[in-house]
């Protein structure tokens, strides 16, 4: 834990090998916006046309449509929970999101020895981006540094894209007190802090972005994109299910800098009702373009009610 190596071999990407692939394609098509499909992903030459005429009309800077973090969201009027790390004032804020952006709370955190984004293992760096929790460890015996710990999905396809290693980082708490800018990697919060950050939401279900400073205005995302979603809907479902009628019961748009990652969970009937969640991993290599790195897929089997 707190950036310690795991025994296994790393799947080694050559970020240059993709971002020329992508280069030619573009430049061979002249598209104004691709999904590359990579292993493990849906492999698509669907287009995700986002016209620059559509997007410069909403700003003359890169931000815009990529307003955020939240860049859309529709659900079941539910409001969703956002956490947002900022490196530079040592603070975790919990968010909540109904259509505005609410500060439910703030906790005095701890990260990486060094600044800057994580490239390297053992550089006791935190990572940046858009993460998510893959696995919770309530025992003390196991987690070593506190009661609690969350384990984020470092390195996730943007940083093997951009070649980062490591592995390891956990949001986790600790027995002692809190000190800036003193782990090896990880989010660090005193015990009682994590213990009511952890019953206030659930961690499988809520994004973690990290960043040196918030770079966001909280401003809703440009009206156009909306007319995006059904492209994005599209590369949701995987090929065996996109036949089928489905039905979305929420969808949600993040975006941090140059990463784009798109929610969705997705009821689809004809598959002897299957619940599906779906997550997709798009580099924005400019304003006008999304590469579809990958789709996650995990689904279960729906139980009906009896009576």
């Amino acid at each position: 834990m707190n950036d310690k190596p795991e025994h296994h071999k790393y799947k080694r990407r050559s970020a240059y090998y993709i971002l020329v692939g992508v280069v030619l394609i573009f430049c061979t098509l002249g598209l104004n916006g691709l999904f590359f499909g990579t292993k493990n992903t849906v492999h698509s030459q669907e287009l995700l046309r986002i016209s620059s005429a559509e997007i410069e009309d909403q700003t003359k800077t890169d931000h815009g449509v990529w307003d955020g973090p939240i860049l859309y969201y529709k659900g079941n009027g539910k409001p969703i929970h956002l956490i947002l790390v900022e490196k530079a004032i040592q603070k975790l804020h919990l968010y909540g999101y109904d259509g505005r952006y609410h500060l439910i709370k703030s906790y005095t955190c701890s990260t990486g020895e060094n600044q800057g984004k994580k490239h390297e293992e053992k550089d006791r760096k935190t990572p940046e981006g858009i993460y998510f929790n893959i696995k919770a460890y309530r025992d003390s015996k196991i987690t070593l540094f506190g009661d609690r710990a969350f384990r984020l999905n470092y390195p996730d396809p943007f940083d093997d894209l951009e070649c980062n290693r490591g592995n390891g980082i956990f949001i986790h708490g600790s027995n002692r007190a809190i000190k800036p800018f003193s782990t090896n990697g990880c989010v660090v919060l005193s015990n009682p802090d994590l213990a009511d950050l952890d019953k206030r939401i659930n961690f499988k279900k809520v994004p973690v972005i990290i960043g040196e400073r918030l770079p966001y205005r909280f401003q809703p995302a440009g009206n156009n994109l909306s007319q995006f979603i059904p492209l994005f809907k599209k590369a949701m479902i995987p090929e065996h299910y996109a036949s089928l009628k489905s039905e979305f019961r929420y969808i949600t748009l993040l975006g941090f800098q140059k990463r784009v990652v798109a929610l969705s969970a997705i009821r689809i009937k004809d598959a002897g009702d299957i619940l599906g969640f779906s997550k997709l991993f798009l580099a924005r290599s400019d304003k006008n373009f999304l590469v579809l790195l990958k789709r996650e897929w995990k689904e279960k089997k729906l139980v009906k009610k009896s009576g």
